[in-house]
C-alpha cells in the first residue's frame, strides 16, 4: 500500500523518511522537484485506517492519504 505523505514547513525531509521506515514503510520515494514537501512511502498490505493514522502521527508529517492511483483496497 502506497501513502502519500506531505511534509510541515520546517521538518527535514530525511528525518521523516527515516521515520516512515522505522513505522514499517519498505521504500519512501521523492520528493520530487516539483513536489518538494511530499513523499510516497510503501507499506507492506495493512489495516489502511491505522498506517494512515500512525503516519500522521509522526513528527514533521502534514499529512497521510492513500495513494489512490496505486492502492487498491476496500
Amino acid at each position: 500500500m502506497r501513502v502519500v505523505v506531505g511534509i510541515e514547513e520546517g521538518h527535514d525531509v530525511d528525518s521523516v523518511s527515516e521515520a516512515l521506515k522505522a513505522t514499517g514503510a519498505r521504500s519512501v520515494q521523492g520528493p520530487a522537484p516539483s513536489l518538494p514537501d511530499v513523499v510516497v512511502a510503501d507499506f507492506p498490505e495493512a489495516d489502511i485506517d491505522r498506517t494512515l493514522k500512525g503516519v500522521a502521527a509522526l513528527s514533521g508529517v502534514r499529512y497521510a492519504e492513500p495513494d489512490e492511483m496505486q492502492s487498491t483496497y476496500d
